[in-house]
């Protein structure tokens, strides 16, 4: 009776622990297959910032996103967004965090400096820090684009006058360039192609993208030489040597606006403690005479 019952209670005990390894390993496995879900639909997207504000914000005000000049004003957002390359944020997030700023801003100089012009200042100044964040780092990416152009054009070029196609091309530097925003653009343009899209529709919404006019130049220039059958090699080096010169232009013009854009750190900062550090000892002997 004895070893009935202790066969019983490992038998119970056998089944107790295959079941719940089964219901433990059932579990693993689908969260396993839900991180490999999401890993795919969200690949390239960053976590951001009061996401469930921003959720709330884009439901409540989906209507009103729509309408008029709200309309044009987040169309405006959407194309500072476009040039950043952030397809993890929408213009209702800016707005949202225009929103935050702004108020947050303001309640705290209000509170704190009991000041209702401060408090304004602060509303306004925190309303446009993130329009200011978005253009600077548009343009950031933009002269990082523009830098990596000539480049990779002659890169092309010699890969095109070693017989290489134009695709065999673009792949070679792929592999071998360094990460960067214009990669980026060329290996979306090279996606598109080898999953059956027209080249010319690539480089057309390229192009429109980044709304660049050497990218434009770039892409219109393949296009035209793949319309009139004209060398792909003899057209890239010629762009490269069009783009080298651009970019020695835009160069010379930076430094020769460097005097205009030191005046007024000049004046506001340097001029002022010069003038104390000359004048403040003959006043400090005019006042205690």
């Amino acid at each position: 009776m004895t070893y009935l019952l202790l066969a019983l209670c490992a038998v119970g005990i056998g089944w107790f622990v295959w079941e719940v390894a089964h219901e433990m390993a059932e579990k693993v496995s689908q969260y396993q297959q839900s991180v490999r879900v999401k890993n795919i639909l969200g690949s390239g997207r960053k976590g951001i910032p009061f996401q469930t504000f921003l959720a709330f914000l884009e439901s409540s005000l989906a209507q009103l996103f729509r309408s008029g000049p709200f309309k044009d004003y987040f169309d405006h957002l959407a194309k500072y967004l476009q040039r950043m390359d952030r397809a993890d944020l929408k213009p209702v997030h800016i707005f949202g965090y225009q929103v935050l700023a702004s108020v947050g801003g303001g309640a705290v100089f209000f509170f704190l400096a009991d000041s209702f012009f401060l408090a304004l200042i602060a509303f306004g100044l925190g309303a446009a820090l993130p329009i200011f964040w978005m253009r600077d780092k548009a343009l950031q990416r933009e002269k990082k684009i523009l830098r990596e152009l000539p480049n990779a054009l002659e890169i092309l070029s010699l890969c095109s006058e070693a017989g290489l196609s134009l695709e065999q091309a673009m792949d070679q530097y792929l592999k071998n360039a360094k990460a960067g925003p214009f990669k980026e653009e060329l290996r979306r343009i090279l996606e598109q192609t080898r999953s059956g899209s027209n080249r010319k529709n690539a480089l057309e919404s390229a192009a429109a993208k980044l709304d660049l006019t050497d990218f434009a130049l770039f892409a219109t220039s393949l296009i035209q030489a793949e319309r009139f059958g004209t060398g792909v090699a003899k057209t890239l080096r010629q762009l490269s040597l069009t783009m080298r010169d651009k970019q020695s232009q835009r160069a010379e013009k930076a430094v020769q606006e460097m005097p205009v854009k030191m005046l007024i750190p000049l004046i506001l900062f340097i001029m002022p403690v010069t003038f104390l550090i000359i004048f403040g000892p003959i006043l400090l002997q005019f006042f205690h005479s």
